[in-house]
């Protein structure tokens, strides 16, 4: 008997621990399904189907359960044909574990044996009120394995699902007055955000008294020939890094002229991060006079959160400069 148990385990709690001791005595293999496989680093899915996989993998082995076989199950958005998908992409399974009424009825309609799992503990036993508890730091590691506690300490979940914020006009009108009230120039050299800064900063009418120009400097060669970037830095530390950064920011500064030079550089996603990289790592680095300041955000979101969190931050940081300069 081969019996299937479809989650997004966000993260994986004692919930579904529970339904998977059933399943391992009532199955001869457990199939885990880690649903929603494609997206990672948001606020409502912070781990990516292979860490969910890990998680999952190595917590079962703990609690001395062998007999499991875990998937990724991306999404296809299509309600009707997703048992079909289901069972196309998963090895063959008997019965289903479920207890969603949708998944009870799509299931059934294919003839696949469906499994009633009563809900224990729903109230805390839940992806969405763990997330909240790790988030707002109150008490959470008693609704999850000891293990994937562990896990998501080593793994800095707080920092995952830290709020998203916007874009604020507010910001946008208080470095525009601060940049005309101190007659001061700016330019940008931005990558990560395409160009979001530059527009924001021309959002305002009268903006042509100190915006200069954008350069949108997306590829590496385009850093090394508008910016005079170090190629054998690039190499070195990579164009996201708190080096390419300054030297953007002061290229671009140089480049144009201009009192104030703007850069940004980062991972939006949701693809091209890596361990020590992670998706929505972003430098941003502010030329001014002789010095340079450059900060490290870590943003969450989708691709468009991560660029809009990058503006507003490039923004602050200006403002917070303005401020201090006489």
């Amino acid at each position: 008997m081969r019996g299937l148990f479809i989650g997004r385990f966000q993260p994986f709690h004692k919930g579904h621990l529970t339904i998977v001791k059933r399943m391992a005595e009532e199955c001869d293999v457990v199939i885990l399904g880690v649903g929603s496989a494609q997206h990672e680093h948001t606020v409502t899915d912070p781990l990516s189907g292979s860490e969910r996989i890990v998680m999952i993998g190595d917590t079962l082995k703990k609690e001395g359960i062998t007999n499991f076989e875990i998937y990724p199950v991306p999404d296809i958005n299509c309600y009707p044909a997703w048992p079909h998908y289901v069972r196309s992409i998963l090895p063959p399974f008997d019965r289903i574990y479920t207890n969603s009424k949708v998944v009870k009825r799509l299931f059934r309609d294919i003839r696949v044996k469906v499994v009633d799992v009563e809900p224990v503990n729903r109230d805390q036993w839940r992806g969405e009120e763990i997330r909240r508890r790790i988030r707002e730091s109150e008490e959470w590691k008693e609704l999850v394995p000891t293990y994937v506690a562990e896990y998501l300490e080593k793994i800095d979940m707080k920092d995952r699902i830290k709020p998203i914020f916007g874009m604020s006009e507010e910001t946008e009108k208080e470095v525009a007055h601060l940049l005309t009230k101190k007659d001061l120039t700016i330019a940008t050299a931005e990558s990560c955000s395409g160009g979001l800064v530059a527009h924001r900063l021309t959002n305002v009418p009268g903006s042509s008294m100190y915006f200069i120009t954008g350069m949108i400097t997306y590829s590496n060669q385009s850093k090394i020939e508008l910016l005079e970037v170090d190629e054998e830095d690039l190499i070195e530390y990579g164009a996201v890094s708190p080096v390419i950064a300054e030297q953007m920011a002061q290229g671009v500064r140089k480049k144009t002229g201009s009192d104030i030079g703007l850069s940004t550089t980062g991972i939006a996603g949701p693809g091209g991060g890596t361990k020590e990289k992670k998706v929505g790592t972003v430098y941003i680095g502010i030329s001014i006079g002789d010095e340079v300041k450059v900060e490290k955000f870590h943003f969450n979101g989708d691709r468009w959160q991560v660029k809009e969190q990058t503006s507003e931050s490039a923004l602050r940081c200006l403002r917070e400069i303005l401020e201090a300069t006489h």
